[in-house]
């Protein structure tokens, strides 16, 4: 009887990790370098495996290597299996080349940890911009009002978050909720083309680690979000 109990709370404490490598660079020239450079780099430098620059034939995959330029922070973050890869590669890096020329890694920061991804209600911001719209959606999206344009994002801010989930191999028992505070539009430049992104604070029913990414583009740094400060 006690054995059939303990293991009926543990399936109902059921918990889900998320392994995190999260690598600051400090580089010589650091207001030049985006996460799109820093990209092309590292996915040049290791361009046999497919994950540093997610060049590929096969179906699209929520990217496990993620390159952000937050503020004035460089980052590479390493999910899952890629959390101690990044850790080995990165640790032999010590300049980054571009087109303008070679820059200098004067050090690194970098922490390996384990997420334990709850179903409890957070709040974050986009500090990067969201990329939530593809060709389809922002033709029903430009000619909905205010509020119904809140409540359209909320539906894909939610397929977002399932998404993620399902690249780091979690599939939760629990039906994802999403709620935006407020957002905004503005108009940034991806893939050679136009887009229109967001900004925007949101409410979500899971606990998701800092400067991870959602919506299109995350690879690039764009998506990427953070606990707000409220």
């Amino acid at each position: 009887m006690g054995e059939k109990m303990t293991k009926e709370v543990d399936q109902q404490t059921k918990e889900y990790t998320v392994k995190i490598c999260r690598v600051k660079l400090n580089v010589s020239d650091q207001d030049y370098i985006s996460a799109v450079k820093l990209r092309g780099f590292l996915g040049s430098l290791f361009v046999d495996d497919v994950e540093f620059h997610h060049h590929s034939e096969r179906s699209y995959h929520y990217p496990l290597v993620q390159y952000k330029r937050v503020n004035s922070d460089l980052l590479v973050l390493g999910f899952q299996d890629y959390a101690s890869v990044l850790m080995n590669k990165l640790s032999v890096v010590d300049s980054i080349s571009t087109r303008r020329g070679s820059f200098r890694v004067d050090s690194q920061e970098m922490t390996l940890s384990t997420w334990i991804v709850r179903n409890v209600g957070c709040c974050y911001d986009f500090v990067t911009p969201w990329l939530a719209l593809n060709e389809v959606n922002y033709s029903n999206f430009k000619y909905c009002d205010r509020e119904a344009q809140k409540v359209f994002l909320e539906k894909i801010l939610v397929g977002n978050t399932l998404s993620c989930l399902k690249g780091l191999g979690i599939f939760v028992d629990y039906r994802i909720e999403a709620y935006i505070v407020s957002f905004r539009s503005f108009c940034v430049s991806a893939h050679g083309n136009p887009f229109e992104a967001f900004t925007a604070r949101f409410f979500l029913n899971v606990d998701l680690p800092d400067f991870i990414g959602l919506g299109k583009s995350v690879s690039k740094g764009f998506g990427t979000i953070r606990r707000a400060l409220l």
